[in-house]
C-alpha cells in the first residue's frame, strides 16, 4: 500500500490529511470515508455521504509535468471541494 496526500480546499479552509491505498481511486474511497468532519468546517454528515457517492465516479486528472500527482473537482450541495492528491511514499 502506498501513501497518498490529499489536500482539500473547501469554503475557505484547507485540509490536508493521508491514507494508505493500493492505487489512486482505491486512496480516494478510503479518504472520502476517513475524512473527520470536526475538522472540516461546513462538511457534515449529509455533504459527506453526498462527497462518497461522488467520488466513486469521479476520474481523477494527472498533474502534467510532475510525477505522481493528481487533481479533481467536485460540486456537492455545502459547495466545491478542490483536492490535490500526491502519491507521497510507495511501499
Amino acid at each position: 500500500m502506498d501513501i497518498y496526500t490529499f489536500i482539500m480546499e473547501f469554503r475557505g479552509g484547507t485540509y490536508i490529511s493521508q491514507v494508505n491505498g493500493s492505487n489512486i481511486n482505491a486512496a480516494m474511497i478510503l479518504w472520502g470515508k476517513s475524512l473527520d468532519l470536526s475538522q472540516v468546517k461546513f462538511l457534515g454528515e449529509k455533504g459527506k455521504s453526498e462527497l462518497q457517492i461522488e467520488l466513486n465516479n469521479e476520474r481523477p486528472a494527472k498533474v502534467e509535468g510532475v510525477e505522481n500527482v493528481w487533481f479533481f473537482c467536485l460540486r456537492i450541495k455545502p459547495g466545491l471541494i478542490m483536492v490535490n492528491v500526491i502519491k507521497t511514499a510507495e511501499t
